[in-house]
């Protein structure tokens, strides 16, 4: 089945189909984390499950075409090291439930394609209007922590931080007005500098690096300079609204050495005692091992994505890693959305585990949509008509 060819008119609203409405509440509703019903189960778990839903009767055709079949292997090499791991300690409840999240994910980023697809310019602009408004709600909520990391409805500052990046890439090139855009980044990077999250600095280097390196050499410099001078601005409203805490190199959180040189010491030990268990435990010791056996220090996770998947997966399920990133490359066109979001998350897993968030999978799946039909002309035409190149 073919993409369906759409007309970008940021200005019109959404119409309403099962589609639109599904769309627009599962990308507001990952903005918000709270209340939970259970051990991770959130509200927007039902709509994500029915997306799930509407995506299974097209498995067999292949759906979604083009995306599906490339990610087969890596997936299948995951799945592979994390059963070799499992093995080698048994079934655990920590393991069944990082294999049951592992499942979600996948699917939710197959199925999050195939409904956009299927609904067409209307849902796709129903994705860009919910996450541009729950960007801004969200960042509203993080002002509200005044002189901490804020979290708002997330579970730590990271994964709100991870969040926002991850919204703020897409919304680059998302069909809505300019003005909800321009809000909605303005606000996000405001949001950002709250949470202090020096994991999503590095992503948000790499992602926007990215989509600015890819720009026409004078559109790239007029956006420098553009901005250089928003990015001043921003900072200096967020230093007024947490009470100069972000940037204070006396403060505990925010961006400071102090706060860097913790979060770096810290990450160091993980590191090393995961690399231990990797060593010990070749064949692996099962998804979320880690923190469930209490091998690493403060019984955390690794802060990195690849040695967890080492330790835990073994070589086979880090092998099956590296290649997903690489096929997520090769799906994205060059100088688009989704080989930002690649960079972004593939520097961000160098310092933090992040597969399981739900936003990862359900914005990227927002991002291949856009790159490839969204617009109904190439890459190029689509990038010239983004705020990149205004």
């Amino acid at each position: 089945m073919e993409a369906p060819t759409y007309v970008r008119r940021p200005r019109r609203l959404p119409r309403l189909t099962l589609e639109t409405v599904v769309t627009f509440g599962v990308f507001f509703g990952i903005g918000f984390l709270a209340p939970s019903f259970g051990p991770g189960i959130v509200p927007v778990d039902a709509l994500i499950l029915v997306m799930i839903a509407l995506w299974i009767p097209s498995i067999g055709d292949g759906e979604p075409r083009g995306v599906l079949r490339p990610l087969l292997i890596p997936l299948a090499l995951i799945l592979a090291g994390s059963l070799l791991g499992s093995m080698a300690v048994g079934i655990k409840p920590w393991i069944v439930t990082d294999l049951g999240k592992d499942v979600a994910s996948f699917a939710s980023f197959f199925a999050v394609i195939v409904v956009l697809r299927a609904g067409g310019p209307s849902a796709v602009r129903a994705a860009g209007w919910a996450c541009a408004l729950a960007t801004i709600v969200v960042c509203l909520a993080l002002t509200i922590d005044v002189g901490s990391r804020a979290q708002a409805t997330f579970a730590n500052p990271n994964i709100a931080a991870h969040y926002l990046v991850t919204s703020l890439v897409v919304l680059t090139r998302a069909p809505i007005s300019r003005l909800l855009r321009y809000g909605a980044i303005g606000l996000g990077v405001i949001g950002l500098a709250g949470t202090g999250s020096f994991g999503a600095l590095l992503m948000s280097i790499g992602a926007f690096g990215y989509l600015i390196v890819s720009l026409p050499q004078a559109r790239r410099r007029l956006l420098i300079k553009r901005s250089a001078f928003v990015g001043v601005l921003v900072i200096g409203v967020a230093m007024i609204i947490s009470g100069g805490g972000v940037l204070t190199p006396e403060a505990e959180t925010g961006f400071n050495e102090r706060h860097f040189e913790r979060s770096s010491e810290g990450r160091l030990g993980k590191w090393t005692a995961a690399l231990d268990v990797a060593i010990e435990n070749p064949l692996g010791i099962g998804p979320g091992s880690n923190r469930g056996l209490g091998l690493l220090p403060g019984d955390q996770e690794a802060h990195n994505e690849y040695l967890a998947y080492l330790s835990e997966r073994s070589l086979v399920g880090l092998v099956g890693l590296i290649l997903l990133y690489m096929a997520a490359w090769r799906i994205g066109p060059r100088g688009g959305l989704t080989r930002a979001l690649v960079i972004g998350f593939a520097l961000q897993s160098l310092v933090r585990e992040t597969f399981h968030y739900r936003h990862l999978w359900l914005i990227l799946g927002l991002a291949v949509v856009l790159d490839t039909s969204a617009y109904g002309e190439d890459p190029a035409q689509a990038r010239s008509r983004a705020w990149v190149s205004t």
